[in-house]
């Protein structure tokens, strides 16, 4: 009614800021019967790099199904920040013009070839806009210095598939052995998650196959980054959140977060009351 210019009859005045008592006693009755969220699980850096061995020596789609994972991972993405989606959406998800790789400082050309594109050492993506709004949001990765597990290799193969398509062709478009153009999808990028899920054994490391996802990509990696001891500034900057709420991604029934803690409050530790 609100919306249509009426008055809101569960408000005495426009800018009550609770509604009535009843409304409100409902509300909070029906939100503490919401059952508990569910998010999905983070993936360790070994499924990862599964997906990544295993998808190379396979047909061209999953090499590039392979590649996205590998990007995602390291730059902590949204799946819908480099896939298309079927729903009217704000996210522009990653084209060739919104990459820069790099070699000793200077860019090099997205039309060299896959070898040029190979000795690269950095590269850096910008998001035109994403689900929270942040736009032009640039991010930038060196080496990792395995081979076949690196940010900037696996985006050099995406580039590369690209060539000749525009510049504004998607990360993750590619011609088939007929030539027809094609591209990934985000249930493309599930289904490879769970297989590699399955692959590395994680059923018995006390996971939940159903709660692996492409979400467990971006949770996975900032995991990762809290447990390697990285600030939680740089991984809300590489994650773009704008507040705590990446949190919820550092999962705490990941068992390594809390290594070594029970010995350090063993150790003997008298305090000294200061106050009254």
């Amino acid at each position: 009614m609100a919306k249509r210019g009426f008055k809101d009859p569960r408000r005495e005045a426009p800018g009550q800021d609770k509604l009535d008592l009843e409304f409100s006693a409902k509300y909070k009755k029906w939100k503490s019967q919401d059952p508990a969220p569910r998010p999905q699980l983070a993936l360790p850096n070994t499924t990862v790099r599964w997906i990544a061995n295993a998808f190379a020596k396979c047909h061209k789609r999953l090499q590039v199904v392979g590649h996205l994972i590998v990007m995602a991972y390291f730059f902590l993405l949204r799946v819908g920040e480099y896939t298309p989606s079927s729903e009217p959406r704000q996210t522009v998800p990653l084209r060739r013009k919104d990459v820069k790789l790099w070699k000793n400082g200077r860019e090099l050309s997205p039309a060299s070839s896959l070898e040029v594109l190979l000795t690269a050492d950095a590269v850096t993506i910008c998001l035109e806009n994403q689900k929270n709004g942040f736009k032009n949001c640039t991010l930038h990765h060196y080496a990792s210095g395995t081979a076949g597990f690196c940010p900037v290799g696996s985006i050099a193969y995406l580039v590369h598939e690209t060539a000749g398509l525009g510049e504004d062709t998607p990360l993750g478009t590619f011609l088939d052995e007929q030539g027809t153009k094609r591209r990934v999808s985000a249930a493309e990028i599930r289904a490879a998650i769970l297989q590699g899920a399955v692959a590395d054994g994680l059923e018995a490391r006390g996971y939940d196959l159903t709660r692996i996802g492409s979400h467990s990509l971006r949770s996975g990696g900032a995991t990762n980054l809290k447990i390697r001891g990285y600030s939680d500034a740089l991984i809300k900057k590489l994650g773009r959140w704008s507040s705590d709420t990446f949190l919820r991604y550092i999962q705490s029934q990941i068992g390594e977060l809390t290594e070594g803690v029970a010995a350090c409050m063993a150790e003997s530790l008298r305090f000294l009351n200061v106050g009254g």
